[in-house]
């Protein structure tokens, strides 16, 4: 079972993917789904913050939050190992409640730090889901984000055993008619799910609770093993003063309920118990004691986890969590309360019939489809009853939903509407409709017991996290880390609308993972970060950079853009790649070297002047010159950037004037361009006109890619005699769209396992990109294949590849020709994008 698990992971380059809703088939959809009708949603959001949930993937995505440090019972392995159990615990998820959970393993332990990382991801997800995080800082933790965020804050480790626990005590009860008021509970375990699961029976009213650790029952002044979160709970449990052991602590004692370590719990410690004696054994993967041991030493009702009798009681939370969040989500609650975890408790005990109800069936199975529905409806009910609701939805409804997503695999999607749009109006529809334009999807679903058990629960997952304990690069080969970048922002430079903010750039965000998706097989997950402190943005990165295979930096103003990228770069061992610089120079130069071609002039003798000094600008100056350009000016709004100038100067630009401009021109624009034999235009509309065009030396190329309206329109400067012209919209030709760099650079930069993406990788990608146009179609309107072209990413891919074996920055031999092939033949037929 352990091999096939582990062939599963590596085939499938981990559990789960990105999912596409609207898939890109064509230039409409693309300018619906990206630009320019992408900027219609951000304009709404920037105006109603509250419109993130209408708008994007927000309403239904949960931050699925670890630190590592309590996998299993394997203690504090770090977040790489758990990350075969967040794509897990993601897919179950998705498969009981279509909610689309996203792991993030985080690289810190510090509490402060965690809180800061979570917080500043915040405007991405819909709520906070926290596992494997050790106890007391788990508290901690949960207790300052429930403060700071405005959406629900959940340990999964605290309450959903707690929730469970709960659901068994309701249906054993029925069956022992014992009354709870006098029920005598042991808990043996004072972590998280201990210490959760007394505070929610002391609400419930259990009143005679004892709560044990390794050291026996906690007890007020207990001078050793004691921490502030055991102080708390040991002043409201143990109202007899019980001292000694665990055994002693049973005595006499009706309930059980572990949350420990496997085979704590003895025989004869079951047998001094009282009659009709309950164990609820929640430790895995192994429990407190067997099923049959506990039935033998007396115990009347016994649930474990890890049950192998698969119609007997099977303690697993993922009865819990998916419907828990579904219910939560569709109402848009702010919080996860007491009523809300209670009303789940009670519903997963109701859903065992009454004349089904027995000793052997107090809790309902993991694959009874239904359970998650029901839970999620009357938690749905419970928030907007308490006031945690930010909307009115009717319970029933949140259960028709849920079946129809876990029956037919999708939710409803409300029709299109019927009155001519344009891009805009389509896209505000489009993505209203849609709830965003990605999800998460499960690889593997889960379609039966068996599937369940060999890759969703402890037993199948122990052995990923293990082997990548032992050796972290297998992570690369039994995760989606392999395959997956973060694409982050902060929201300060948004395609032309600038500084809108981390919220209300999501869903540009989103149409970016669909292109990666599209043209290059790359899973991509959108991270927006709500801090433009250069500090604190590149803490956040380090942190969550464990996640994923590299980093795509995205939509940052300049000059804060460079120094994140360089610091980013030096700390971690992926590509970061800030696309807004790199993609678009890859893309220009390819477009530059055409176009010279046309004309017959060549790099090194021809005059270029760049409009625009932000970080395309300055970016594809230094790509140029690495390609051989020997005679660049770059201009701002002041003109030109020389040495000696200082109006308008930052450390950038210092840098600029010392390795550009050389023969040391001064002036505007205008003038700069007089006998110039390129114009690259990175700036904003209107920069240039046509009579500065025909001041140009003869057949000028004149590229305008300022969007949406270019700095001069293609039409005028073809009028004044332009031989060339490129622009950045995709209704004239020759668009220099970056969808034709960074899909196929992360597709080659990934599959070599690429450390980072060097200059030379940067410069292969042009070229191979520039032969693309095949030399027979080469012309004035043909200079750059169009952004449709499904064989240009396996192209680009193969080259970054080559370049990256070349230069020594790849960890994996790949021959770069498989890659091309295999990248070609995703992109045509889908399938598996795997070795």
């Amino acid at each position: 079972m352990e091999d096939k698990s582990i062939s599963y992971r590596q085939k499938h380059r981990g559990l789960i993917g990105v999912e596409v809703k609207v898939p890109v088939k064509d230039r409409h959809v693309l300018s619906v789904v990206y630009t320019p009708g992408v900027a219609a949603p951000c304009i709404e959001i920037a105006r109603d913050p509250g419109a993130s949930f209408d708008y994007t993937c927000r309403a239904n995505t949960v931050a699925l939050v670890t630190d590592g440090s309590r996998v299993l019972g394997r203690g504090d392995l770090g977040p790489l190992p758990a990350l075969p159990l967040m794509e897990g615990r993601s897919v179950l998820f998705k498969s009981f409640a279509g909610v689309d959970a996203f792991p993030i393993c985080l690289d810190t332990q510090d509490p402060e730090e965690i809180v800061q990382v979570v917080s500043m991801m915040a405007p991405t997800f819909g709520a906070v889901c926290l596992e494997d995080i050790t106890s007391p800082r788990c508290f901690t933790i949960e207790g300052q984000l429930r403060r700071a965020l405005n959406v629900p804050v959940f340990h999964n480790d605290q309450h959903a055993g707690a929730i469970l626990a709960v659901a068994c005590l309701i249906n054993s009860l029925r069956i022992t008619d014992k009354p709870k008021e006098s029920l005598k509970v042991v808990i043996n375990g004072a972590g998280a799910a201990g210490i959760a699961t007394a505070r929610f029976l002391l609400e419930w009213g259990i009143q005679d609770l004892v709560v044990c650790d390794s050291h026996g029952p906690l007890y007020t002044f207990r001078p050793y093993g004691m921490n502030w979160a055991k102080s708390a709970v040991a002043w409201r449990t143990n109202p007899r003063g019980v001292r000694g052991d665990l055994g002693a602590a049973l005595e006499g004692a009706d309930v059980f309920i572990g949350f420990s370590t496997g085979g704590v719990l003895k025989p004869e410690m079951v047998s001094r118990m009282a009659s009709d004696a309950v164990v609820l054994a929640f430790a895995n993967p192994v429990p407190e004691i067997g099923l049959k041991e506990a039935l033998n030493a007396g115990a009347r009702i016994v649930a474990v986890s890890n049950s192998q009798a698969m119609d007997f009681n099977e303690l697993n939370i993922a009865l819990v969590f998916p419907g828990l969040f579904r219910g939560a989500l569709d109402v848009g609650a702010k919080e996860i309360n007491y009523t809300m975890r209670l009303a789940a408790a009670q519903t997963l005990a109701g859903l065992i019939p009454e004349e089904e109800l027995c000793e052997g069936y107090i809790v309902p199975r993991l694959t009874d489809f239904r359970t998650a529905a029901a839970v999620a409806a009357s938690v749905a009910k419970a928030a907007m009853e308490t006031g945690a609701a930010r909307k009115e939805v009717d319970p029933r409804k949140v259960a028709e939903e849920t079946e129809r997503f876990i029956y037919e695999g999708k939710f409803t999607v409300p029709p299109r509407a019927q009155e001519p749009m344009d891009f805009q109006q389509e896209s505000l529809d489009l993505h209203r409709r849609y709830k965003g334009v990605i999800g998460v999807r499960p690889k593997i679903p889960v379609k039966d017991h068996h599937i369940l058990r060999l890759l969703y629960l402890p037993s199948g997952e122990a052995t990923a996290s293990r082997l990548i304990a032992q050796e972290p690069a297998q992570a690369y080969e039994l995760t989606s880390k392999s395959n997956l970048v973060a694409v982050i922002t902060d929201g300060s430079a948004v395609l032309g609308l600038g500084d809108i903010g981390a919220r209300a750039a999501l869903p540009v965000m989103e149409g970016k993972c669909v292109l990666f998706q599209t043209f290059g097989g790359v899973e991509a997950y959108p991270i927006c970060v709500a801090t433009q402190d250069v500090d604190e943005f590149v803490s956040v990165v380090e942190a969550l950079a464990p996640s994923f295979g590299g980093i795509n930096l995205e939509d940052i103003s300049a000059p804060r853009c460079f120094e994140i990228e360089k610091r980013l770069s030096e700390i971690l061992d992926i590509p970061v790649f800030h696309d807004d610089q790199h993609g678009t120079a890859v893309v220009v130069l390819a477009a530059l070297i055409n176009a010279l071609k046309v004309v017959g002039k060549s790099m090194e003798d021809s005059k270029v002047v760049v409009s625009g000094a932000g970080a395309a600008a300055i970016a594809t100056t230094r790509i140029l010159l690495a390609a051989g350009a020997k005679d660049v000016i770059l201009c701002d709004r002041l003109g030109a950037i020389h040495k000696g100038r200082k109006k308008g100067m930052n450390p950038i630009k210092e840098e600029m004037a010392r390795i550009t401009n050389p023969r040391e021109i001064k002036g505007e624009v205008g003038k700069v361009l007089e006998n110039a034999d390129v114009f690259l235009g990175l700036s904003a509309p209107g920069v240039i006109n046509q009579d500065m065009i025909s001041s140009m030396a003869p057949d000028p190329i004149v590229f305008a890619m300022a969007n949406p309206i270019p700095e001069i329109m293609p039409q005028e400067a073809k009028a004044a005699g332009a031989r060339v012209v490129a622009t950045g919209r995709s209704d004239f030709p020759n668009q220099v769209n970056n969808c034709l760099g960074f899909p196929g650079i992360f597709r080659g930069a990934l599959d070599v396992m690429a450390t980072t993406i060097n200059d030379a990788m940067k410069l292969a990608a042009a070229h191979a990109l520039a032969r693309a146009v095949p030399e027979a179609a080469l012309g004035p309107e043909f200079i750059i294949p169009e952004a449709m072209n499904l064989h240009v990413p396996p192209l680009v891919a193969e080259a970054v590849a080559r370049a990256a074996l070349q230069t020594g920055v790849a960890r994996k031999e790949v021959d770069p020709e498989l890659i091309r092939r295999r990248t070609h033949q995703y992109l045509l037929e889908g399938g598996v994008l795997s070795e």
